[in-house]
């Protein structure tokens, strides 16, 4: 099977298990159970799923084997030994090739090298390549090349059509503070989702005298609609340094674009201004009365501050479900460190905790992306108090990253191209937008100067 139709039946299992999806997410959405023919078509697309799975699976057994067969007819006999009949047993490939002789390796080079030689492959395929790369080199082997693509056996089964990344997003979400606070993650569907909401309470009302007339009240209701949100990036890189030292290359490029996604979803969920089609963050989704400025830095000033960003939320009804603070470094350490009462004693020991921090019972996340650059004084920074159960963070698509060869790019308004400059770029998209669901559901300590 040619790699055209390898492409049309990967395409073909994404859209049904995109279809299975949409209809689970919108009874999810609606808040309701699926109806007898909406699971009869959900059991449809995911029996096509499977369908389509066994036929990639069936290629790639295939190709394995035409790989072996193509081997086994390159081993030649000399002629000596045509005319004695013996048993040779199965010869398993054995190939190794190391960059340099004096070069150090640690324990897993070898595998690691193999998985990640030409940057990842399709999910699909994911347990076959493994197993095939731990059958061929083992888990201890020195750094390996992927040595030719045409044949599969020899790295061939790791060259990919694209690369969609389920180790990357672990890595993102390792990241992100903000994501290890527990937001509410959905879907976009088409682009977008929608959730109603309840704006706005019935009142009940007391009858002064027998038969008078009750009076009428009536809730009234919103909507939360995300719309997605598209970012990428391009990198340009050295054929050279890709060919010479493929490894730790591509390794470089992929931790620095995990780094700058997470520190980007933070800047966003935190401080994003919703314009020019950017999200909108939790600064900008609350009112202004749930931004007060810092009341000092002395222990009773502190105190008072946690109170009211409390009080904040308790006071609107907000649930009490997964409530976190996040914080500068800075004033993380100065609250922890150089906060003590009257016998010296450490105002908030929690938040000393390595393991996890804490605050009046809640978690505290760490965040330098709050600048302690900021106000007037360019050394202000922020202190933000949410309930994580309000806050949705949605995305249309996994992260997806490509590396295409000797591609074309354009670079401050310059066409570049690849070909003649031997590049290759790497290219990361991604589709998210953020929202909440009641504004009311996040406080905000301005003008911090703790620690400054």
């Amino acid at each position: 099977m040619d790699e055209k139709a390898l492409t049309e039946l990967r395409n073909q299992r994404k859209k049904a298990l995109a279809d299975a999806d949409a209809i689970v997410t919108l009874a999810e959405t609606e808040s309701r159970g699926m109806t007898e023919d909406e699971g009869t078509k959900v059991k449809a697309f995911l029996a096509e799923a499977d369908r389509l799975l066994g036929e990639l699976e069936a290629a790639d057994r295939a190709r394995l084997l035409r790989a072996e067969l193509d081997d086994k007819k390159r081993q030649t006999v000399p002629d000596i030994a045509r005319s004695v009949p013996a048993v040779v047993p199965e010869r398993t490939p054995a190939i190794e090739v190391k960059e340099n002789e004096q070069k150090a390796y640690r324990k897993g080079d070898g595998l690691t090298a193999i998985l990640a030689g030409r940057m990842a492959f399709d999910p699909h395929q994911h347990h076959v390549a493994v197993r095939e790369a731990e059958r061929l080199y083992g888990t201890g082997a020195p750094q390996t090349r992927a040595l030719q693509q045409s044949t599969f056996t020899a790295g061939g089964a790791l060259i990919p059509e694209n690369f969609v990344g389920a180790e990357f997003i672990e890595a993102l979400r390792a990241e992100s503070a903000f994501r290890r606070a527990g937001p509410r993650m959905v879907t976009l569907t088409n682009g977008s989702f929608t959730t109603p909401k309840l704006t706005g309470s019935t009142t009940v009302s007391y009858l002064p005298n027998e038969g008078d007339n009750l009076a009428t009240s009536e809730p009234t209701f919103g909507q939360l609609k995300l719309v997605e949100k598209k970012v990428g990036v391009v990198v340009p890189f050295s054929n050279d340094l890709r060919r010479n030292a493929s490894l730790e290359a591509i390794r470089v490029v992929t931790e620095d674009l995990v780094r700058t996604v997470a520190i980007d979803e933070d800047t966003q969920c935190f401080n994003g201004t919703g314009l020019v089609g950017t999200p909108k963050g939790i600064y900008n989704w609350i009112p202004a009365a749930n931004k007060t400025g810092q009341t000092g830095t002395a222990l009773a000033n502190v105190r008072t501050d946690i109170r009211k960003m409390k009080n904040g939320l308790d006071s609107a009804n907000v649930p009490y479900s997964r409530r976190a603070f996040f914080m500068h470094s800075r004033s993380m350490n100065y609250i922890g460190w150089d906060l003590v009462d009257g016998n010296s004693n450490f105002a908030f020991p929690s938040l000393q905790s390595a393991a996890g921090a804490s605050l009046g019972g809640d978690p505290v996340y760490r965040d330098n992306v709050l600048s302690i650059t900021g106000g007037g004084g360019s050394n202000e920074s922020q202190i933000f108090y949410v309930e994580m159960s309000e806050c949705y963070l949605a995305e249309s698509m996994d992260m997806e990253i490509q590396i295409f060869d000797n591609a074309a790019y354009s670079q401050s308004g310059t066409v570049r191209a690849g070909i003649s400059r031997d590049e290759s770029v790497i290219r990361l998209i991604r589709k998210w937008d953020f929202g909440m669901r009641h504004t009311s559901s996040a406080w905000i300590i301005e003008a911090v100067t703790l620690g400054a």
